[in-house]
Parts: structure tokens; C-alpha cells; sequence
């Protein structure tokens, strides 16, 4: 009998709603569970559990990161199930005998699985509009807000089916369907990030965390989504994970996708079925693209833990080894290749990446040698890292300092300079230093140098001298006193309770002895504090208690301060001192042992556990001597443990001291 060509078949959607529709059942209670349920749940309660942390569409009390789990998981499975056929003979067989073109049967089956995701969405929308204008619920959520919650949900849940479709039309495999569309959408983030991490291991300056923090979920849907704000202002809703211009990209390349998957699906050969990769050109781009991203993902695993260039390659080699068998296994479909061709294949890639790894430096040499002109900046930033900066640039500049003056800028230069001959991007060593001068133009240059802090001690000096260096420092010399308020001392050890200043006279004469010791530091003050310091946090006018209030640690050379605490009786209490302490013990550190790690405290957990035997100190004058110790070094040429509770071993505080400075009963001690 002639078959008839039909350009559309109910009964096609009947069969996908009866196959799939429990996807779209699950969405739906999904969503209804987490959203207007706990919406009536809520509103039954005597009082309601509002915070700033939930207020929204997009608020914890509508559990959006729960929703999340099902927008990502749920879009993928209807792609996956719908399509099934695509990838069993029989079954591609049949579906394709149909009296029906092929673009046709796809789009039938593309309208079903739209219909199946997107009607649980506008159902949950409906009941909470509905509740919206029935129920004051102003303080949960918005018709505007919620309109948006519906646009954001139903674009992604768009873009990740069709994204699925995409790889179904690809792949003959469903399981490698569904693993490769979270690769795919994930695919440009991580390359990116792969890519960041390699440019800064071999480039001086470059900096992975500025790539990382702002331009990371730009790459990425999936990032983009889970990367938002938990908390949100007082009254306020919770703001949106996704941009609307982004949203309307998304829809771009949803529709561009739609687009692709159609072409690929008309061409698709029923034979493909059961292959890891249907389109046979497409191949070779699978099967270098994964050994590319294995030997990039070694080599940072070995570059970040053995912080080695020799380690790097030889992640490359072992990665892109590993990614090229997986790879052509799975095409193959087989464990048996073990032969020339495949050697010889591997062999060219690594020639390639071999040469792109030798040559990638020399494009950048002008980025690594580039300074400014000072008649081109408008100011500079000068820290350890690029997290305060941003979170500076975040509020707004509200708590950024900069550097303006041109001697201060010139010093910034000069130590810049000296970081690009002394740095190294893979010294774990070496102090972290983190420049971003912002230009005229308004464009900014961002660097992050690793570099050990002794070869650019007198550039360094110059720079945190000066006053403009010690307002990005230290936090506090931006607090405005009028603002805060309280005062909160903590003392370094258990003997003394938290102080706390009410009195707004007594905070600004605080503030003002405070700010005229950090000005009067020297750079030794600065990196090597001596003695046990107390904490002091601010709590001010506009900042929230889980946003961490403002603090600073005081030190015993804090003159001023030390004054103004004991003209205010809290200096005893604070402040350790060597009645405190009733017995300490001395470490000789450089004694040619292979440490670990670095730094004082890890240095004596090994000594003791080791064995080596302590000099014992119990005379308070001694003690007073050694209170005279360095907080917090990496190095020196003895350890200070100071006890303070016989029946508390952990207890205990570390100090370190140089040979030059150690009192004389160490010495002889020793030698």
C-alpha cells in the first residue's frame, strides 16, 4: 500500500507523552514541592521564617538549590529518553519507516519534550501568581520577581535540553549522550580555567585568580546558575543567578543549537547507532580534544602539587597518554589499541603540543615585561591578592584604598619591575604580590607575582613605608570612628574575657592612637610583629555579622595603643605577659632537618615529634626576653613554644627568634 507523508502526527506526541510524560510529572512536584508548598507551609506558620537570606524567588525558603538539581538533571533525561531510539538499531529503524520526512519526526519529538518540561514550570508560576494576588506575599516574593524566576527557569531548562539533543544526534551511545552534554556545557569553563592555569605557570603576571573570579561563569550555563548571591540586603529579594542579556544569549544559542541538531539529525546515518561518536568527521576532533584536555588536567595536578615545570610535562605525557587511549578505545569500541597507527597518531599530538608548550611564551614576553607609564595611571592597588580587590570593587570602593601620588607611584613601578626579574609563577615559596593599576583610559592592568620576599626587600620597604601602602593594608584606617559601634578585643590566649568599647568618645580616641602607630610602622613592624598580638574587631554601622566585621591584630611595639589600653585598664587583661607563660620551650629550627612545611608551628610539631630535646625556660625574666619573639615566620634560628596551662598541652602559643637577637642563655645553651 503507498505510504502517505504527513507533516504532522498526533499520535507521534501521544506515544512521547505516554513514554516520557513521568519527566515532566517529576519537574512539576519537583518544583511544586520545593516553591508553593513551602509558600502555604510558611504563611500557616505563626511567624514566618523571613530572612534576608530567603526573600525572593530565588530565596533559601523556595530551596532554589534544590530546584537547581532538577533544572540541570531533568532537561538532560527527557533528551536522553525521547531520543533513545536514535541510539538502538531496531528501534532508529522502525521510527524511521514512518510516513513521515525526518526534520518532521525530529521536530515532533523536539514540541513533545518542550511541552513536557515547560507546562510543570508555568503550572508552579500560575499557583504562585494566583497566591500572589490572593495573599499579601510582598515579603516573599514579587510578580516582577517571580515573572523573572519563570524566563530564567524555562530559557535554561531550553538550553540544556536542546544542548542534549545536540550531543544525542552526535553519539550513538545513550549514557555517552547524557555524560557528554555536562562536559559540553561545562566544556568552556573548564578549558578556560585548564588554559588560565597553564598561561600563568609559564607566563610571570598572569594571573589565574582574575580569569577564575570574573570571567569564569561567563563561560559556563551551568556555573552561571549556581554562582549567585545567597544573602541579600535588609527587605531585600534575593538577586537573580543570571543576567537577562545572558538569558537572551542562552536563547540564541539554544536556537542555534535547535538549528544544528536538525541538520545533523537529516544527515545522520541509521547505522550510527551504538557508535561513541555517529558523525565520523567529527572524530578526530573527539579523540584529540579529550587527549588535549587529559594532558592539560595532569598537568596541572602535577604543576599545583609538585609545583614543577618537570613535573608539568611530565603530566602532559602521562595525561595525554592516558586521554588517547580513552578515547580511541571508545571509538573503537575495543581495549585491543596497541598498535602502530594509534603510536604513530599519538606520537604527532605530542610533536604539536610539544612545540605549542615551547613557543607559547614567546607572545607573551611584551605582556610579561609591561609596566605602565606613570603619565598613564590614574591610580594603583598594591596587596597580596586579587580577593580584596575585587570584594573592594564589589562594594563599590567604599573599602578600596589606592595609591595616587606620584612618588608613591613610581615606587609601585620600581618594585613591579624588580617582580618581573625576581618571580617565579610556581614559587610556593615565595610571597604572593598582586598589582592592578587602573589607567586614564579607564582600562586596568591586573599582575600577580610569586617571588621570595628577600630579593626585593628595599623596592618592597619604599612601597610599604608610605602612608598610601599602610591605607590599602590595614583596613581599619577607612573606618569612619562616627561609624562605629563597638569595639571588640580578643586576647590571644584563654586567661583574659573579650573586651568590648561602647563609649563613641573612647572608640575615636582609640582609632586615632591606632591609626598614628600603623603610620609610625617600619617595614620590619610590618612582615615580622614581635611578640603575641590581640585581636580587635569593629562592628560598624552598615556591616552584616556573617560578612565578618573589620579587624585588626594590636602588638606590644603598638606604643600608642598600648598607652591608650592601659590608661583604660584593659592592658593587663589583653595583653600577654610573662607571668602569664609557666614554661616555655626552645627549639633549635635550622639544624639541616628536611621540614615538611614551612613555617614555625609546623617546624615544631616535627621537632617534637622527632624528639629533640627542648631547652625548658620557667624564669619570668628569661620568659620576658622571649616574649620578644617574631609572630608568625617561616624561618629563623630557634622556635619558642610558650605554655600557659600545665594541665592544657595545647595551650600554646609560637614565637620565633634570630641568631643575631637571641639572648645569651640560648646561645649557650646550644652551642
Amino acid at each position: 500500500m503507498r505510504s502517505k507523508t504527513s507533516s504532522f502526527n498526533k499520535e507521534i506526541i501521544k506515544q512521547d507523552f505516554r513514554n516520557v510524560g513521568w519527566v515532566g510529572i517529576v519537574y512539576f512536584l519537583g518544583i511544586f514541592f520545593l516553591a508553593p508548598l513551602q509558600l502555604f507551609m510558611d504563611l500557616s506558620r505563626m511567624e514566618p521564617q523571613l530572612t534576608n537570606s530567603n526573600r525572593g524567588s530565588f530565596g533559601g525558603i523556595f530551596g532554589f538549590d534544590m530546584q537547581i538539581i532538577f533544572l540541570f538533571l531533568l532537561p538532560v533525561l527527557m533528551a536522553i529518553f525521547i531520543f533513545r531510539y536514535l541510539h538502538v538499531r531496531g528501534a532508529s529503524d522502525f521510527a524511521h519507516s514512518f510516513p513521515l520526512k525526518r526534520g518532521n519526526l525530529f521536530n515532533h519529538h523536539i514540541i513533545a519534550g518542550l511541552i513536557l518540561l515547560l507546562v510543570p514550570l508555568l503550572l508552579n508560576y500560575l499557583i504562585l501568581l494566583i497566591s500572589a494576588i490572593t495573599m499579601d506575599v510582598s515579603g516573599y516574593y514579587s510578580i516582577i520577581d517571580l515573572s523573572y524566576w519563570l524566563w530564567l527557569m524555562s530559557f535554561i531548562t531550553i538550553l540544556i535540553f536542546m544542548s542534549s539533543v545536540f550531543i544525542g544526534t552526535l553519539t550513538g551511545l545513550s549514557a555517552v549522550q547524557g555524560l557528554l552534554t555536562y562536559i559540553f556545557l561545562l566544556f568552556p569553563a573548564g578549558i578556560y580555567v585548564l588554559v588560565a592555569f597553564h598561561i600563568s605557570s609559564y607566563i610571570n603576571g598572569f594571573s589565574g585568580d582574575v580569569v577564575l573570579n570574573r570571567f569564569l561563569e561567563k563561560y559556563s550555563p551551568l556555573i552561571n546558575v549556581v554562582e549567585y548571591p545567597r544573602g541579600g540586603e535588609l527587605g531585600q529579594y534575593i538577586e537573580a543567578p543570571v543576567e537577562p542579556t545572558t538569558l537572551i544569549i542562552y536563547g540564541i544559542v539554544a536556537g542555534v543549537l535547535y538549528a544544528a541538531s536538525f541538520v545533523l539529525y537529516n544527515k545522520r546515518p541509521l547505522e550510527a547507532a551504538s557508535k561513541a561518536i555517529a558523525v565520523t568527521a567529527l572524530q578526530p576532533f573527539f579523540k584529540y580534544g579529550v587527549t588535549f584536555c587529559f594532558a592539560l588536567f595532569w598537568g596541572m595536578y602535577f604543576g599545583s602539587t609538585q609545583h614543577s615545570h618537570d613535573w608539568m610535562i611530565a603530566g602532559y605525557v602521562i595525561g595525554g597518554a592516558f586521554g588517547y587511549l580513552i578515547a580511541v578505545m571508545l571509538l573503537e569500541k575495543t581495549w585491543r589499541v596497541f598498535n602502530w597507527r594509534h603510536l604513530k597518531g599519538w606520537i604527532v599530538y605530542g610533536l604539536g603540543a610539544g612545540i605549542l608548550i615551547a613557543i607559547l611564551p614567546l607572545f607573551w614576553q611584551n605582556y610579561e615585561a609591561y609596566i605602565p607609564a606613570q603619565s598613564e595611571i590614574k591610580q594603583v592597588y598594591v596587596g597580596n591578592g586579587y580577593y580584596q580587590y575585587e570584594s573592594g570593587e564589589e562594594s563599590g570602593g567604599e573599602d578600596l584604598s589606592f595609591i595616587t601620588s606620584s612618588e608613591a607611584i613610581d615606587a609601585v613601578r620600581s618594585l613591579h619591575g624588580e617582580l618581573i626579574e625576581n618571580s617565579s609563577s610556581l614559587d610556593s615559596n615565595g610571597a604572593s604580590f598582586f598589582i592592578a593599576y587602573q589607567l586614564d583610559n579607564g582600562k586596568e592592568v591586573l599582575r600577580r607575582y610569586q617571588v621570595d620576599r628577600e630579593k626585593v626587600t628595599e623596592s618592597l620597604k619604599k612601597v610599604y613605608e608610605m602612608d598610601e601602602y599602610k591605607n590599602i593594608r590595614y583596613q581599619t584606617m577607612n573606618l569612619d570612628p562616627a561609624k562605629i559601634q563597638k569595639v571588640m578585643m580578643h586576647p590571644r590566649i584563654n586567661h583574659g574575657q573579650e573586651q568590648t568599647v561602647l563609649d563613641s568618645e573612647k572608640i575615636s580616641s582609640f582609632i586615632e592612637v591606632l591609626k598614628a602607630d600603623l603610620y609610625n610602622l617600619s617595614y620590619d613592624q610590618m612582615v615580622a610583629p614581635r611578640g603575641l598580638d590581640t585581636n580587635v574587631a569593629f562592628m560598624v554601622e552598615g556591616h552584616e555579622a556573617n560578612e565578618g566585621y573589620p579587624s585588626i591584630s594590636i602588638y606590644p611595639s603598638y606604643t600608642r595603643t598600648m598607652d591608650w589600653l592601659k590608661s583604660e585598664g584593659l592592658y593587663e587583661d589583653l595583653m600577654v605577659h610573662a607571668d602569664d607563660v609557666e614554661v616555655a620551650e626552645v627549639y633549635p629550627w635550622q639544624m639541616g632537618i628536611q621540614y615538611r612545611h614551612n613555617g614555625a608551628h609546623f617546624a615544631y610539631n616535627q621537632l617534637k615529634g622527632e624528639g629533640v630535646e627542648p631547652l625548658t625556660v620557667t624564669d619570668s625574666t628569661k620568659v620576658e626576653e622571649l616574649l620578644k619573639g617574631r609572630d608568625g615566620q617561616q624561618e629563623g634560628e630557634y622556635i619558642i613554644a610558650l605554655f600557659f596551662d600545665e594541665n592544657n598541652p595545647d595551650n600554646y602559643q609560637i614565637l620565633s627568634i634570630d641568631a643575631g637577637e637571641a639572648p645569651d642563655f640560648i646561645k649557650e645553651h646550644f652551642e
